[in-house]
């Protein structure tokens, strides 16, 4: 085992040196400053609905799983999976790698069975749903950032199928997609959040964004239509969110209840996610990123303590 050894006088006194608790910059240590740091994610357009990008059609002839071997799929471990995220070469034509519900079509009348759909959310959590199957039709999963899926592992049907059936992604005006855009340690307090547009997003009328976590999806700020809509080309001076009274309370201290293995709960870093609600038809266009910045581990809703 290494050993470390130390020279010359060692600054002493406390730390922590508040009237109740906190540690104030300056009062006893000499140029020290909290932890600042920040994250950044690029993003484009959601890539355009693909009806049997996850299952191509096929039938079963008793309770069974279904063949994941669509075109967004690739195998990974040995299993085909639908995981656009990893990188395959459909995610990397458009952005494939936004979490969004999945739609299960057939040909006949299959409304006597159930599909259960299992994969992973937007924060990469285990996600199951179970659905009533479509009659001649296409019937879909929930469509919200908390059951959104961001990846699919297993489709299994609880009987026999009657028509020919496929699964794949969905794309349907005011539908929400959502992206992770990364992790802010609990308790940070949020100093800016920027948003650069390198390619006007245009579908539909509107192209309203949010920035939250899965279960709050306006938790951090709004973004405006005006901003998504006009290219950014001033450097540093990236469009503006909007924050209100909530969310400027929610700055000062993030946060994110977790339910543990044991069913308590308790609270975590936040998975920062952005969620997205085009108003019209899905386009090839769009490209942005996003920054925000925070001050690690900086509680300013309780003063200054940790």
């Amino acid at each position: 085992m290494g050993t470390t050894t130390f020279q010359g006088p060692v600054k002493t006194g406390p730390v922590i040196s508040g009237a109740t608790s906190g540690g104030y910059r300056g009062k006893d240590l000499k140029d020290t400053n909290w932890v600042t740091n920040s994250l950044a994610r690029y993003f484009q357009e959601p890539a355009a609905a693909d009806t049997d990008g996850i299952c191509a059609s096929q039938t079963t002839s008793a309770a069974a799983n279904l063949t994941l071997n669509g075109a967004l799929c690739a195998t990974v471990n040995g299993n085909s999976i639908y995981a656009p995220a990893l990188g395959s070469a459909v995610s990397t034509t458009a952005d494939a790698a936004w979490a969004r519900k999945i739609g299960i079509t057939s040909s006949g009348n299959d409304s006597g069975i159930t599909f259960t759909v299992t994969g992973t959310d937007v924060d990469g959590k285990a996600l199951s749903e179970t659905i009533t199957g479509p009659n001649a039709g296409t019937v879909y999963t929930t469509n919200s950032t908390a059951a959104n899926f961001k990846s699919v592992t297993k489709i299994a049907t609880s009987g026999a199928t009657t028509g020919n059936i496929t699964v794949g992604t969905a794309a349907v005006a005011g539908d929400v997609y959502c992206r992770a855009i990364g992790i802010i340690p609990y308790q940070s307090t949020i100093t800016g959040i920027k948003v650069w547009v390198a390619e006007a997003f245009n579908a539909g009328t509107a192209d309203p964004m949010e920035i939250g976590k899965s279960d709050d999806q306006d938790y951090l700020a709004d973004i405006a239509t005006a901003v998504m809509r006009a290219v950014t080309t001033t450097g540093n001076t990236g469009g503006a969110v909007t924050v209100d009274a909530t969310q400027t309370a929610v700055w000062k201290s993030v946060s994110q209840s977790e339910t543990g293995s044991d069913g308590v709960s308790y609270n975590s870093d936040v998975q920062a996610v952005l969620t997205y609600t085009p108003t019209g038809t899905l386009s090839t266009a769009g490209q942005a990123w996003i920054k925000i910045d925070f001050m690690q581990g900086k509680n300013l809703a309780s003063g200054d303590t940790w």
